[in-house]
């Protein structure tokens, strides 16, 4: 006799697996089509909702995973050719990656695409609605809505801050009758009204988050409410509540030394994964049929590599991007001027080339690789957060503030591990902080996602990016993305990003 409530189960499951197939940016009818899991006979006990509310967090990796819609091409590639240069034409994809790098994107660019981000989101709503009908303990309640909150609010952040103005969808979609099923887009301010009262949600229930670093934990919680808050102090008006909520926040995180690894290659270790530095991460592992991300743009053709080289040291793919020449220089210059223990991690390179020609690669986030093959396995886990961000936001806080000597006494703390030495930095004016922030984070966290923004916090990406200044006479949205085309086609209700076409 079959039990129906394992039967259902199993069918909950099925269900979730099949979300977890990537959506195609074609299939952008509306944002979400096929979310099965709000159906009221899908939850029935606290099981379904805690399987539900991890659920959500493969679904954002789905988004995360691919090239396309990663950290890194939804931000750090736009920093442009004072870090990358495009390399080898593998395939169509170094298209789009010429646009991003050049900041030429158009909407038929394959970042443009947000379904998967909104289909996160859609479970996140589910989540929030179906949970306070089941009957379960406060401590399951409150982890099903913390994650909840916390994954909203973080699929929210991104969309905000690379579309501007976005659908804000608060209800899970379970008909095509629904006003959600085809939104409008509203006010950025709104977004991030909803984003903010999210995370303070999020606080409610952190207690009960637990420690496993591929769902939110107390610290994942307050990680995003510094970066939300230094964000909104510093591109939303400086108004100082923000800036005061990011320092609580990392006052929370706890700043000092004692949580940086001692060995910076040792935070990207693909076996000594959700190690001490890492706050917030999704799962990558070949066991589980879980690999990919952005990591594999970054790594050498088979036939620009001699055969002895081959997966030793030289890591293998179809390279799009490598750091540009002149961001080579500055890494080597770090490690032969100042002793930088980190560049070896983040800038590989050597006369390895099937000439014996110099050739290079970003070194972070190796694959799994076997001596002499061309085929790696790309398990490195997607890492969002890490300690190392807590300590620099703190700086950069501190900058705010006008606190230059509590600034650089945080960004020493970095600087000891890369160089090995106290008090690294002695500038302690603004300009000079200023300097050292942004040297930090490029450096830091080169390859990860994370410069883009800080630039556009600190006010000196143009410094880098001049052709964004160039840009923004003809399109004040520069910093925008526009949305996909197919989207716009497929929902009557949306209107392009100005400045991106002619559904303006």
């Amino acid at each position: 006799m079959i039990n129906h409530i394992d039967m259902k189960k199993n069918i909950l499951l099925m269900i979730i697996v099949i979300l977890l197939v990537p959506s195609s940016c074609s299939d952008d009818l509306k944002i979400i089509q096929d979310n099965k899991l709000t159906a009221s006979n899908m939850w029935q006990d606290a099981n379904d909702v805690t399987t539900a509310s991890n659920g959500i967090y493969y679904l954002i990796r789905k988004n995360f995973n691919s090239r396309y819609t990663s950290t890194f091409w939804w931000g750090e590639l736009r920093v442009g050719s004072y870090m990358w240069g495009v390399s080898h034409n593998c395939d169509i994809s170094v298209t789009d990656m010429t646009d991003v790098v050049n900041n030429s994107i158009t909407s038929s660019t394959s970042s443009c695409c947000w379904s998967a981000l909104y289909t996160a989101i859609d479970q996140a709503n589910a989540v929030l609605k179906y949970t306070p009908e089941i009957q379960m303990t406060d401590a399951q309640s409150g982890y099903a809505l913390g994650q909840a909150y916390f994954a909203r609010a973080y699929c929210y952040f991104w969309a905000v801050r690379l579309w501007g103005d976005v659908p804000l969808v608060l209800k899970p979609i379970e008909s095509p009758t629904q006003e959600e099923t085809y939104p409008s887009r509203r006010s950025a301010k709104d977004v991030y009204a909803q984003i903010e009262s999210d995370i303070a949600q999020a606080e409610k229930y952190i207690d009960y988050l637990g420690t496993d670093k591929y769902y939110a934990t107390p610290d994942a919680v307050e990680m995003l409410k510094a970066e939300y808050g230094l964000w909104m102090y510093s591109t939303q008006g400086n108004e100082a509540g923000y800036l005061s909520s990011a320092q609580s926040a990392l006052n929370e995180i706890g700043i000092s030394g004692d949580r940086l690894l001692s060995d910076y290659a040792s935070v990207f270790s693909r076996t000594d994964k959700c190690n001490e530095e890492i706050i917030f991460a999704l799962n990558n592992d070949y066991e589980d049929g879980n690999t990919g991300g952005y990591y594999s743009t970054f790594f050498q053709l088979t036939q620009e590599v001699a055969t002895q080289y081959l997966s030793n040291p030289v890591p293998i793919n179809g390279q799009q991007v490598d750091f540009s020449e002149s961001f080579q220089k500055m890494l080597q210059d770090s490690k032969d001027v100042n002793h930088d223990s980190r560049i070896d991690c983040i800038y590989g390179h050597g006369p390895y080339g099937s000439a014996g020609n110099d050739i290079s690669w970003v070194n972070k986030f190796l694959p799994q690789m076997t001596v002499g093959s061309s085929s790696n396995i790309y398990d490195c886990d997607l890492i969002y957060y890490r300690y190392a961000q807590a300590v620099i936001m703190d700086a950069e806080a501190k900058y705010y503030l006008e606190d230059y000597s509590g600034a650089l006494k945080s960004l020493n703390i970095l600087a000891k591990r890369a160089y090995g030495k106290d008090d690294f930095y002695t500038d302690a004016t603004k300009a000079g902080v200023l300097e050292a922030l942004t040297h930090e984070y490029f450096i830091e966290f080169a390859a990860e996602g994370v410069i883009w923004w800080a630039l556009i916090r600190l006010g000196n990406l143009e410094q880098y990016n001049p052709d964004i200044a160039k840009l923004a006479k003809s399109n004040e949205n520069i910093l925008y993305w526009p949305i996909y085309q197919d989207a716009l086609n497929r929902n009557y209700n949306l209107k392009q990003t100005v400045g991106w076409g002619s559904s303006e």
